[in-house]
């Protein structure tokens, strides 16, 4: 449960906006910070909740962790080349970072499969029977939906209750960050190509991903087991 520790802000889509725009200037990390901070303080009175946004926007979208360099990397150079990906790309970044936000959306994706509407009491019953410590599920499951309001992800239609907003993604190179990030988080060592439309992580996009693709794309390596097309990344 330590992993959940850190993710105690709800991450708003401006703050976001404001870190990326910074990417550009190639700015030394106190540099960053203080630009950062700069931004932050026209919107946040409270020095203590100020620096936790600042350090969840840096370890997002400025620091690297480690395992996961090189798609933070690729994330960065994204977003500065279609800005107006933020959304998508931030739903990326985030649990390289914050590794929880990936269990929360990896549940409520298999809760969609079988629900329209799912609840806040669900998510929390259903988190605390995967990692137990109810006071820090109560504590960051309100925090993680916001967040994904913030990113277009999800609506409440009525207190406690959510449903899922679909975002179409067509950009050939947004959905190749999304397959790689969701295969790095699910862990299995490949996958079906079939398989790669079904992840419970990605259930906020309509994508779609073709094999000539995947071939053109250094990253993925495509073979056949019993007649089926498997995927892989390099």
């Amino acid at each position: 449960m330590a992993k959940m520790v850190g993710l105690n802000l709800v991450i708003k889509l401006g703050w976001m906006k404001k870190a990326v725009s910074l990417l550009p200037d190639n700015l030394p990390e106190a540099e960053y910070r203080k630009e950062l901070d700069e931004h932050l303080a026209f919107e946040i009175d409270s020095p203590t909740n100020r620096r936790k946004a600042r350090e969840i926007m840096m370890r997002v979208w400025y620091q690297d962790t480690e395992g996961v360099e090189r798609l933070q990397r690729r994330g960065r150079e994204l977003v500065q080349k279609y800005p107006e990906q933020l959304a998508i790309l931030g739903w990326c970044m985030i649990p390289l970072a914050y590794p929880v936000f990936a269990d929360y959306a990896k549940l409520m994706g298999k809760m969609f499969e079988f629900q329209d509407v799912i609840t806040t009491t669900q998510i929390k019953q259903k988190m605390f029977d995967q990692l137990g410590e109810r006071n820090l599920i109560d504590y960051a499951t309100t925090k993680v939906i916001s967040t994904m309001k913030e990113l277009g992800a999800v609506r409440s239609i009525q207190t406690g209750k959510h449903e899922m907003i679909k975002t179409e993604a067509t950009n050939e190179e947004i959905i190749a960050f999304l397959i790689e990030v969701a295969m790095l988080l699910d862990g299995s060592s490949y996958y079906s190509f079939t398989s790669l439309n079904e992840f419970p992580y990605l259930f906020p996009f309509n994508y779609r991903v073709t094999k000539e693709q995947l071939m053109q794309d250094e990253r993925f390596t495509l073979s056949t087991f019993d007649s089926t097309l498997s995927v892989a990344l390099r």
